[in-house]
Order: structure tokens, then sequence, then C-alpha cells
């Protein structure tokens, strides 16, 4: 069936009388690698019947130009060596990427994993495991992803346990009244799954790659207090006695019982709370913002409430996704994909463009920079655990120096 509406709807996306739906599944018609045959097929057929001899005027053709490639011919690189009609040719050949960009990357929309996927030599793969460590108490370490489900420890009076569907809980059994608390420490690195723990009382974390949290085995005394590094969700466990602190440096978030995202990455600007329900209260260098649902503080030497966060971007990477918004720059894009692959970021040249756009967590990072290189303004190439960005006029000058 495709192969019957690929021609079709390119015909109509050429004469300028595709649909905005219509549209939308050519994109992704054309990027399915199983169509790769039978686009190839089009664009030389496309090229077969546009002869040199007859050219079309320059406006003309600019304004087959402007409707194959929607928004404006900025992802299109120079062929100026050749007619009008030659250049039309040229133009499909970028068809999928030109679309992909505006249908995707500025409206937000997911793109589908089997869109996205590729198969290239030195590619890496999203993680697969569970790479975490527990440091228990006494300074022994557990390591999850060698862990079978069940019991891993018991340390007053409480159990270790992790489940088969990997969460790891903590069980009171009987009596665990405490005078001191004993900490353990979940460290989730760079290159590992989410992983979704359940404390004692009751809260749940869900700790990002490259991130850390340190916690009592049981709680005790007036409050509850934990500290992060990089990035943790909450789901706290209601105790009005017993109020829910997390502390990242001088950042201190107090709770009741809500949930809340904390963003606390070092190589961040700024470290990130949202709000999602409840109320909580911000601290930070003795200024102190209480937030509502939907709120997000921005803290640097000083709080800033935004009042107006985007919350399925804040909560991209709980739900298996990456979600940009349109603002984003490139460095902002490559920090979580560093952090989420597990490799290093070189930039060669200035790159002041934005992105923004969604796609799933689950795909290699061939697809992710596939997708960056669709907007036009950046080449991406990766040698072995590292990721070298270049401006995408950049490459295209190279090309002209060599004489490609």
């Amino acid at each position: 069936m495709s192969n019957e509406r690929l021609p079709y709807l390119f015909r109509r996306y050429c004469a300028g009388t595709c649909s905005p739906e219509e549209r939308k599944e050519l994109a992704l018609l054309c990027l399915l690698p199983k169509n790769q045959q039978a686009l190839e097929k089009i664009m030389e057929a496309t090229w077969e019947r546009t002869p040199l001899e007859n050219d079309m005027p320059a406006a003309e053709g600019n304004l087959i130009l402007q409707n194959i490639l929607h928004p404006p011919v900025e992802y299109l690189p120079p062929v100026r060596k050749f007619g009008w009609q030659r250049q039309v040719a040229a133009a499909s050949i970028i068809l999928a990427a030109g679309m992909l960009s505006y249908f995707f990357l500025t409206h937000k929309k997911e793109i589908p994993a089997e869109v996205v996927q590729t198969a290239v030599s030195n590619d890496i793969t999203p993680p697969v495991a569970n790479k975490a460590v527990i440091t228990l108490a006494d300074g022994s370490e557990l390591y999850l992803d060698n862990a079978g489900s069940g019991q891993l420890a018991v340390q007053d009076n409480v159990k270790l346990v992790k489940l088969a569907n990997g969460q790891i809980v903590y069980k009171p059994t009987g009596d665990n009244t405490i005078s001191t608390h004993r900490y353990n420490t979940l460290s989730n690195p760079r290159g590992s799954k989410v992983v979704d723990m359940e404390l004692a009382d009751g809260s749940h974390v869900w700790l990002n790659a490259g991130s850390s949290i340190r916690y009592p085995i049981a709680f005790a005394g007036t409050e509850r207090e934990v500290a992060i590094t990089g990035e943790a969700y909450f789901e706290v466990a209601h105790n009005a006695a017993m109020p829910f602190k997390v502390i990242n440096g001088k950042t201190e978030v107090t709770v009741l019982g809500t949930h809340f995202n904390v963003n606390a990455y070092t190589d961040e600007a700024s470290t990130k709370v949202t709000l999602l329900e409840g109320a909580i209260k911000v601290n930070n260098f003795g200024a102190a913002k209480i937030l509502r649902p939907g709120e997000q503080a921005q803290i640097t030497d000083k709080i800033v409430v935004a009042t107006n966060a985007d919350i399925e971007e804040v909560m991209a990477w709980k739900t298996g996704k990456f979600i940009f918004g349109e603002k984003a720059d490139i460095e902002t894009v490559m920090r979580q994909v560093s952090r989420w692959y597990d490799v290093d970021i070189e930039y060669q040249g200035k790159i002041t463009s934005h992105f923004g756009g969604t796609m799933s967590r689950q795909v290699n990072i061939s697809g992710v920079l596939s997708i960056l290189e669709a907007t036009g303004h950046v080449k991406c190439r990766v040698e072995g655990k590292k990721v070298i960005i270049t401006p995408y006029h950049t490459t295209l000058e190279k090309q002209t120096i060599n004489g490609q």
C-alpha cells in the first residue's frame, strides 16, 4: 500500500495540493527504511523528466521549491550550478528531512521509533540494563544489574528487596525504631536505565541517569531528609508530623506530601524544581519561595519562579522520551543525549540554532542524530564514545573547498 501512496502523495505535494495530514503521512513514508528504494526510483524519475535545456524561470522554480520544502528553503543545501528544474529534483532528495523538521521539530509531534531507528556502523544503543549501585551503611556495594529479584539485604530491621520489575523497595519489618540515622546511597551512572525506588516511609523516587541519592534506611525524628545530585522525581508519602526535605548543596525543598521533580545536574545553568501536585517550599541561601502546581523554581544565586512550566517536557525522561522546547539550543539537547547514551560531546564550530521536538529514548543514538541533522543546522558523527557536532554551513564550505 505504501508503494502506491508514496508516488501519489509525492505528486500532490509537489503540486501544492496535499492536505496537512497527507503531508505528515508523506514525511513518515519517506523516512521509513523499507520505502527507500521506492523513493530513490521517484527521485530518478523526477531527475530524468527535467532536461537541462528546458530550464524554467527562476520565480516559478522558487515557488515549487517552497512547496517542496515547507518551512522555508533554509534546509536546502546550495545547488547553484544547476538550472531550476534540476534544483527541484535535488530538493526532492531532501524532502523527508525538510518535512520532518516542519511536522515534528516545530510541532512537538512524537516521531515513531521505526522512523528514527537506523542501523549504521559505530552506533550506540540506548541503555538496556540498570547499572545502578547501592552503597550500604557498612560500605558494601550492591550492583543492581547483577542482582536477582528478592531480598538483597537487611539493615536496621528494614529489608532491601528487588522486585521482579526491577523496582527497589525498603520494607520495614516490625519494630524499626532507631535513635540515629544510618544511610544508603543509590548511584545511577550515565548510560543506565531510570531507577524506581520506594523508601521505608512509602515515598517513591525515580532517579535519572547520571544521578545519585543519599537517604536513611529508616526515618526517625521530626523530619525526613534525603540529598541528591543530578535529577530525581519524587512522589512523597504524606506525613504532616514529619516533613520531607530534599537537599542539593544550598538548595532545600520542603514538602509534606506531593509530586515534584528536581533537576540539579552540575553542568546545567540552574537547578530547577518543578511542582506537579501539592505544595512545596524552596529555600536557597536564605531566600524562600512557595510553589504551586505547574510552577517551576529556577535557582542560581536567586530563585525565579516560572508559572507556566512545560510539565510534559520536564517529565519526559521518566516517560521514556526526549522532549525539547522550541528554544532549546544544541548544548541543552546534547547534555541529555550525553547522559543517556554515556557519550562525550565535542563541538567544532559555533552553533546558534534552536531545536525542538519529541522522540523516544529507546532508539539508537544514530536515530537521534539523524533527526538533528534533518533540521539542516548541524552535522553529527560518532567516533567511539564521542559525538562530534559541526555547523552545517561549515560542512558545506569544506565540501566547496574540496571541490565536492
